[in-house]
């Protein structure tokens, strides 16, 4: 049993999750949404995320997802939405600020997956370019990142357009 336990101390492996969700608004200046952008990918769209940031809910529960491998504090935490400094700020930012706090915990990211539900626009034509680009960010190979899309069947904020929420899912290991 020593070795069960110490396995169970002192895992090779580790799950991070994170979630994020954000009311669609009409864009600047008619409203206060601002251009929407899913995984750092900028979406052709009328409605944008009213947030403090550039309101990126795909990269928000990324960065949740990987902060939370480590056992570390949440976006709220790290990048409070009262602090002027990330106003319109670009969420590949946090990702990355993530990124280096899992590498010096001692960490690797070994692939991610994730979810966004949006009604519309349909996220297939983006589907590549943001998977392209959350390898990127995580510099990972393309073919350990999954970004799926789903609609809310027209029920609830969401059905109707008036959100979009994402959920992300990382698997990170002990690095050599």
């Amino acid at each position: 049993m020593p070795e069960a336990r110490a396995y169970a101390q002192n895992p090779p492996l580790r799950v991070g999750l994170g979630w994020d969700l954000h009311r669609l608004e009409p864009r600047r200046p008619t409203g206060e949404g601002r251009p929407l952008v899913i995984g750092g990918v900028p979406f052709d769209h009328d409605l944008g995320p009213a947030g403090h940031s550039d309101g990126d809910a795909l990269l928000h529960a990324l960065t949740d997802a990987l902060l939370g491998a480590i056992g570390g504090p949440d976006i709220g935490e790290v990048f409070p939405d009262a602090d002027p400094r990330w106003a319109g700020a670009d969420s590949a930012v946090f990702v990355a600020d993530a990124q280096r706090r899992v590498r010096d915990a001692g960490w690797h990211v070994v692939n991610a997956d994730a979810v966004v539900i949006l009604e519309r626009p349909k996220l297939s034509p983006y589907k590549q370019a943001i998977r392209a680009n959350l390898a990127r960010l995580l510099d990972l190979p393309i073919d350990r990142v999954n970004v799926k899309g789903k609609t809310h069947e027209r029920i609830g904020p969401l059905g109707e357009g008036r959100a979009v929420e994402a959920q992300a899912v990382v698997l990170i290991e002990r690095a050599e």
